[in-house]
């Protein structure tokens, strides 16, 4: 379109100045040569407007340019749209509820666990071998107070605290029961207790001794009578236990 208005701009331009040419050159024209300036003038305002409409009509039409959608509803439309996988995920996880009375809740739970397993806790003394195998020496446990013989027994098995001092009764033993009747506790072992120990005659008054002072700690039980898979021990090594045996405590090493 511009290339058009160019070379139509340059073939005016040309005739004009040929048209005023032919006229300078006609001197034998009286009239022209009287009215030369105003036909000069009166055509050069002409060229002017003339160019001056070819210019402004060719002038580029502006484009508009498009208007920017409204930021806030683009935010709207994001917040409005939520995953359908994060909705699932949010209607399968339950709502934790704050429990401002945990620590009561904590303490409750404490409670049932030690009703569960005997509750109180008591301490007592379970009886080990010095290393000369002269005394029984003393060490302190912590067991249940619901099954405290059949626990204070289990104790007497594990190793002790001192490594100087030896265990008496053989960690193979199995405590099948044990009942107290009349003060006196009846004290059922397996065979192994018999097969399993360390034979010896003195070791024997411990081993027998560190069974008896152990459960005679206890205040409601006097003496103690031994069974072997239900059938009462009458001779353990060179010992007569077929009567209940009571506490020694001049077998207990001092300190």
């Amino acid at each position: 379109m511009y290339i058009f208005i160019n070379k139509y701009r340059n073939k005016s331009s040309n005739l004009i100045v040929k048209i005023i040419l032919k006229f300078v050159a006609m001197n034998d024209n009286i009239f022209i040569k009287k009215h030369f300036k105003k036909s000069c003038i009166t055509i050069f305002c002409l060229y002017v407007i003339l160019a001056s409409l070819l210019f402004f009509s060719c002038e580029p039409v502006p484009t508009i340019p498009p208007e920017p959608e409204d930021s806030t509803e683009t935010e709207e439309a994001a917040e409005e749209y939520v995953p359908e996988d994060t909705q699932a995920v949010e209607e399968e996880m339950p709502a934790q509820e704050e429990t401002p009375e945990g620590d009561v809740v904590e303490d409750e739970t404490e409670k049932e666990a030690e009703e569960q397993t005997g509750g109180e806790e008591i301490t007592i003394n379970v009886y080990y071998s010095d290393p000369m195998a002269e005394y029984l020496v003393p060490e302190s446990r912590i067991i249940s107070s619901e099954n405290k013989y059949v626990d204070a027994l289990h104790e007497l098995m594990k190793k002790p605290v001192d490594e100087t001092l030896t265990p008496l009764m053989p960690d193979t033993t199995t405590v099948n029961s044990v009942t107290v009747e009349d003060g006196n506790a009846k004290v059922d072992l397996s065979q192994e207790f018999l097969d399993d120990r360390f034979v010896s005659d003195t070791v024997d008054i411990l081993l027998l001794y560190s069974i008896v002072n152990t459960l005679t700690q206890f205040p409601e039980v006097n003496s103690v009578t031994l069974y072997i898979d239900g059938e009462k021990l009458d001779i353990l090594g060179q010992l007569d236990v077929k009567d209940p045996v009571f506490r020694r405590s001049d077998l207990i090493k001092d300190g």
